[in-house]
């Protein structure tokens, strides 16, 4: 069982940690091209969240490195 995060930047790792894994698992999906079930227009807007996690991710990144 995890503790919950005490301070901002145990806060900041713990978000991070969270969404490296989200990210890691929808850059998997998108990796295996569009299924059938998704139409063209969610398939676009993963593409475009996936790109936005990321960016999201290096922000998180930037602020770690001001710690």
């Amino acid at each position: 069982q995890q503790s919950k995060p005490s301070t901002p930047q145990d806060r900041v790792f713990a978000e991070r940690k969270d969404l490296s894994e989200k990210l890691d698992k929808l850059k998997e999906f998108l990796s295996k091209g569009q299924p059938k079930f998704i139409d063209d227009n969610h398939w676009y807007l993963l593409d475009v969240q996936e790109k936005t996690m990321q960016q999201y991710l290096n922000l998180l990144d930037e602020r770690i490195k001001l710690f």
